[in-house]
């Protein structure tokens, strides 16, 4: 069966973009799915089928100098025993060398997991340097995913949308809400996982495509109605509401003989997959706000010291008025800068 988990970081800030990230993972054959023919009474990634898959991820395990745990993103970044990015940063770098990927630096790993953003990263100035720290090799992460793994879950794939403020502006232009745009990232992103994993499963030992998947996100804004943007997303899919609910929103796809179930749930970060996910975005996230706040710094006026911003409107606000006169002198388009919502 293949589990596909997503959630964002940025969705409330003025400033910076809004990045969703997505993390699929194959689970052994003869895993049950969620019971799809009734409505769950607890949130969906109760199941303990599924559940204990990933127990091991929610447990500490050692790697360098940190401690490792998936855990909402949220109060990792908050942690005062360690640099929070550098603890966000080892959870990434073993993820990398989980999914095989070899190459130790930044872009190339941007290239292969945000395929659609690489020209919209380009274009803002204050978005081109992104720096991290070297990522880990296979050989030094393996005691740290022999123990992940150790339960029969595996990380195949990683996956990202970077939607920066002028690619969010012209989506609202174009009559989104943020929750709708939300949305729509979200499950493009699921689409385009579900059609690489399917595509790459043909040339697998198998030769057969999961026709057995399960997605898990967040809530989306406090929506709790998902059915017509699934049906735009998937025009040729078969779609049934199993459940609408406040805390818990389940969906059915069959698709090309495919059956997906997507569920919507308050909370969902406590799910590790879907954690994972979390740190993904908010590492992401925290990278290009490092980017944004060095390049207006490097340009600011002689003895002029702007303090960074993490883009959230009150302290966005405060950012705008300090950084003005930078913003006028170097002509800056408001529109590629703040969003609009």
């Amino acid at each position: 069966m293949l589990l596909i988990a997503v959630d964002e970081a940025g969705y409330g800030p003025k400033l910076g973009p809004l990045v969703v990230a997505a993390t699929a993972w194959q689970l052994p054959d003869g895993t049950i799915a969620p019971d799809r023919s009734r409505a769950s009474t607890d949130a969906g990634h109760s199941d303990a089928g599924i559940a204990a898959h990933f127990a091991p991820l929610s447990e500490p395990v050692l790697w360098g100098e940190h401690k490792l745990i998936v855990d909402d993103s949220k109060k990792l970044f908050q942690s005062r025993r360690h640099d929070p990015l550098a603890v966000l940063h080892a959870v990434v770098s073993v993820c990398k060398a989980w999914c095989g990927d070899s190459e130790l630096k930044l872009k190339p790993w941007l290239k292969k997991i945000a395929t659609a953003d690489g020209a919209a990263l380009r274009h803002p100035a204050w978005l081109r340097n992104l720096r991290s720290q070297p990522f880990t090799s296979r050989i030094d992460a393996q005691h740290v995913i022999d123990h992940w793994q150790k339960n029969g879950a595996c990380l195949v794939q990683v996956a990202t949308r970077i939607v920066t403020a002028e690619k969010f502006n012209r989506l609202i232009d174009r009559g989104f809400n943020k929750s709708d745009l939300l949305s729509d990232t979200s499950l493009r992103l699921i689409a385009d996982v579900i059609d690489q994993q399917r595509g790459e499963s043909v040339g697998s030992l198998t030769g057969e495509p999961p026709s057995n998947i399960v997605v898990y996100c967040d809530r989306h804004g406090g929506r709790q109605f998902y059915g017509a943007v699934l049906q735009h997303i998937w025009p040729d899919a078969s779609l049934r509401i199993v459940q609408e609910s406040r805390r818990e929103s389940i969906y059915q796809l069959v698709l090309d003989h495919c059956t997906i179930q997507i569920r919507f749930t308050v909370k969902g970060d406590s799910f590790p997959p879907v954690a994972m996910s979390s740190i993904h975005a908010k590492y992401l996230r925290e990278l290009c706000m490092n980017a944004f706040n060095g390049y207006f710094q490097k340009h600011a006026s002689n003895g002029q010291i702007l303090r960074p911003t993490a883009g959230y409107p009150v302290d966005a606000e405060r950012f705008l008025g300090d950084a003005a006169e930078t913003i006028q002198r170097l002509q800056i388009d408001p529109s590629r800068l703040i969003r609009s919502r």
